[in-house]
């Protein structure tokens, strides 16, 4: 039987033919207008050379297999923004490097002006052209007639945060199921979450953990909830399988290959420059708000202003860790008999914690009590953006492979602080830092850089 791609699915196919006739136009028109600009002031001659114009008519169809073969145009995008702008990104590279090259093969003359203008200007059009259309496809999506209702699939039908999280983005409403136990008959729970999934009028069923399914299993279920013209999605709860990753077909099947990190020598270069070029002037332009911060910090209580721990950074080797006193003096003693262990009440007693000052707490609030980290992200042993360095004592509570995000510097922001900070458990604190890890580049740290702004006005797990 044929299957039938679900009625949400269908109108995003819509919705993304209309960015791909919408980005056909944009690069045809930039191609004629890059090769009108270069006459101006000349007198205006069709150019007689053949390979010329065959290379410029080429321009605009290289960039669109370019778009095409790097999955810009792919219906991940509409959810995943970042992935539709780094893939645009890549796109835009690719094609830079093969008009040069043909153009350096074949000696064929081609004005710089034209390449600069037609690539740089293309890919900023591009940009914008593409942040807009996904603003528009988002309120688009969330109107009532799209409006998503999800069957989420998990262990004793408790709610996942991160799915949740997933479902709020999305402006979905979520039911949740239970997964079969080792004394459920797999078969009839199939046809009985088949019959709920048609019951309810649902479009998307997630699959929440894999726990206890077998592969078989899993697949079965996806065949038949397909049938039902319902999309099937199973959440990768660190991210590890969709990244770096390389498919390799053989013998008929499809072979999964997942990379290491990306953060290699040569990039780390790149992110060391990308946060000099961002620290620097930050330091020389907040140096007055650094001042007024001590003078608050004198007038409120006794202590020195500012606060040092011992943390553990890259690679595992500990370093000075400062932050504006928000606390008063000695509460480092306190830190156990107040806080505890970290669990799920963690947040409720980070709120009420007496050892905070009145100014502490509006340093807090708006995160100003760790800008001395910007001398750290300076001096090299923290980054802009990164997992957030933990105390020596939480060393003990990661898990065995917890230990990869460490590969990365830590860092003043990064995804975890913008998604709850300490509203989040301790285990999806540590499913951040390795997604970040696992798919760091320079677009993912300016958009969490961008996003840490609306996290701090909000205040969301500020205490």
């Amino acid at each position: 039987m044929m299957l039938k791609p679900s009625k949400n699915v269908l109108v995003k196919r819509r919705l993304l033919n209309y960015l791909i006739a919408f980005e056909s136009i944009l690069l045809v028109l930039l191609t004629v207008l890059a090769v009108e600009v270069r006459h101006v002031g000349v007198d205006l001659r069709y150019t007689s050379n053949l390979k010329e114009n065959l290379l410029l008519i080429a321009f605009p169809i290289i960039w669109l297999c370019c778009l095409s073969l790097f999955g810009a145009w792919d219906l991940t995008i509409l959810d995943n923004h970042i992935d539709g702008y780094r893939r645009l990104m890549r796109s835009s590279f690719m094609t830079f490097l093969t008009f040069s090259s043909t153009s350096y093969l074949f000696k064929i003359q081609i004005s710089r002006f034209v390449i600069l203008f037609s690539l740089v200007g293309g890919t900023i059009l591009h940009l914008i052209l593409r942040w807009t259309f996904l603003r528009v496809v988002d309120r688009r999506l969330q109107k009532k007639d799209t409006q998503q209702r999800w069957l989420v699939l998990s262990k004793n039908s408790e709610a996942d945060s991160a799915v949740q999280e997933f479902a709020a983005r999305s402006k979905a409403t979520t039911t949740y199921s239970k997964l079969p136990d080792a004394n459920t008959d797999f078969s009839e729970w199939v046809k009985e979450v088949t019959f709920q999934v048609t019951l309810g009028n649902y479009n998307k069923l997630l699959l929440a953990t894999i726990e206890g399914l077998s592969p078989v299993q899993i697949e079965n279920l996806m065949w038949v909830i397909q049938q039902t013209d319902v999309e099937f999605v199973v959440h990768d709860n660190l991210g590890l399988a969709t990244a770096q990753n390389e498919i390799t077909f053989f013998e008929g099947f499809n072979w999964l290959s997942i990379g290491a990190p990306q953060i290699n020598d040569s990039l780390r270069v790149l992110k060391r420059g990308f946060d000099l070029a961002l620290v620097i002037p930050a330091m020389i332009i907040l140096s007055p708000v650094y001042l007024v911060i001590c003078l608050g910090i004198l007038i409120d209580s006794r202590g020195n202003l500012i606060y040092t721990q011992r943390r553990i950074g890259q690679n595992g080797k500990t370093f000075m860790f400062p932050k504006f006193r928000s606390m008063y003096k000695g509460s480092d003693a306190m830190r156990l008999e107040v806080l505890g262990r970290p669990d799920q009440n963690m947040a409720e007693r980070y709120k009420t914690d007496p050892r905070i000052t009145r100014f502490g707490r509006l340093l807090r609030r708006f995160s100003l009590d760790e800008l001395p980290q910007l001398w750290c992200v300076f001096i090299g042993t923290m980054s802009l953006v990164g997992p957030r360095p933990i105390l020596p004592e939480e060393e003990a509570q990661l898990g065995e492979f917890h230990f990869r995000r460490h590969i990365a510097k830590p860092g003043l922001t990064g995804i975890w602080q913008v998604s709850g900070r300490k509203d989040t458990t301790w285990e999806e604190r540590m499913a951040f830092d390795i997604k970040y890890v696992q798919e760091w580049s320079i677009a993912l740290d300016a958009i969490l850089i961008a996003r840490t702004f609306n996290a701090i006005i909000s205040g969301k797990g500020s205490y």
